[in-house]
């Protein structure tokens, strides 16, 4: 275990000390706006969202990628009608390139099936890990924003994802259980002294605007006057039929359905998301993966 975290830590050194272009050398890509999206509990729709975002957001003229790294239950693919050939643990394995595990989805916006591929790397030698790593930073060649998609819970890789997060989105319902569970995941990041990571608050399936408008307050001030940290609403997504039709239809209800109810709320989502941090927080996968490997080197000791 300690030749494992001493093989992580010469990683993360390494990509510290190559963050910035050498003299003589081509700067990397420019770094993308990387946000996970996370939930307290599984049936919140977490997956449904993660989808929809990012088809709003080809719709505002980004490029998007989708990472799946819902390991129990990934399923971006079964949203977007697709099968992937190819995932994440490929790639790790050394079985397949990062350009052939990349799939194609609607309106332009890419995927890759991940599973447990993204916690795999904790267990990869130093001299491999060191390309995959590359590899995937090169992904920032292909998109603006990139999403990755954890399971649900607190579960420690989730946990590690999230902090190694500079922008986290938290989907709940109004439903008490979903609250009390999204309630124990921020505060658990909270308390593990992650004041660098920028915490979002989306409300899925309200009954009503007030309803979900109440309920982000409520859990916004709680957040605040317990755990003394700002939590940001960029929005709601209504309870409404074409949802569950879309579901059914393999098909994201922003596309089936885009003068939904559900689609028009999604669309207030994306403005306020682009509005609310615009281009500034770019900080990238290199940062990503540096944190992840960083956290993943202290887990192992």
């Amino acid at each position: 275990m300690n030749d494992q975290a001493a093989a992580l830590r010469q990683i993360v050194r390494n990509m510290r000390e190559n963050r910035e272009p050498q003299e003589g050398r081509e700067a990397g890509p420019p770094a993308a706006r990387v946000v996970t999206v996370t939930s307290g509990k599984g049936g919140v729709g977490k997956t449904n969202f993660t989808v929809n975002l990012a088809l709003g957001l080809a719709q505002r003229g980004k490029k998007v990628l989708i990472i799946d790294a819902d390991f129990g239950f990934a399923n971006v693919d079964l949203l977007l009608g697709a099968t992937p050939q190819h995932d994440l643990s490929e790639l790790i394995s050394g079985e397949r390139g990062v350009d052939e595990i990349i799939c194609d989805g609607p309106m332009g916006i890419k995927f890759i099936s991940g599973g447990s591929g993204v916690f795999d790397l904790v267990g990869v030698e130093e001299r491999r890990l060191s390309g995959v790593v590359g590899s995937l930073i090169g992904l920032e060649n292909l998109a603006d924003i990139i999403i990755f998609d954890t399971g649900a819970g607190m579960s420690g890789n989730i946990l590690r994802m999230i902090e190694a997060s500079a922008e986290v989105i938290v989907v709940t319902t109004p439903e008490p259980t979903a609250i009390m569970d999204a309630y124990s995941l921020v505060k658990t990041v909270v308390l593990k002294n992650n004041s660098s990571t920028e915490l979002r608050l989306v409300i899925n399936k309200a009954e009503s605007s007030g309803e979900a408008k109440s309920t982000a307050d409520r859990f916004c001030g709680i957040v605040s006057h317990y755990l003394d940290r700002e939590i940001q609403q960029i929005g709601y997504i209504l309870s409404d039929e074409t949802v569950i039709k879309a579901v059914k239809r393999q098909s994201p209800f922003m596309l089936s359905y885009p003068k939904g109810e559900a689609a028009g709320c999604m669309r207030d989502i994306v403005s306020e998301f682009l509005h609310e941090q615009g281009q500034e927080k770019k900080t990238g996968l290199r940062s990503f993966f540096r944190n992840l490997l960083s956290s993943a080197a202290v887990g192992v000791q």
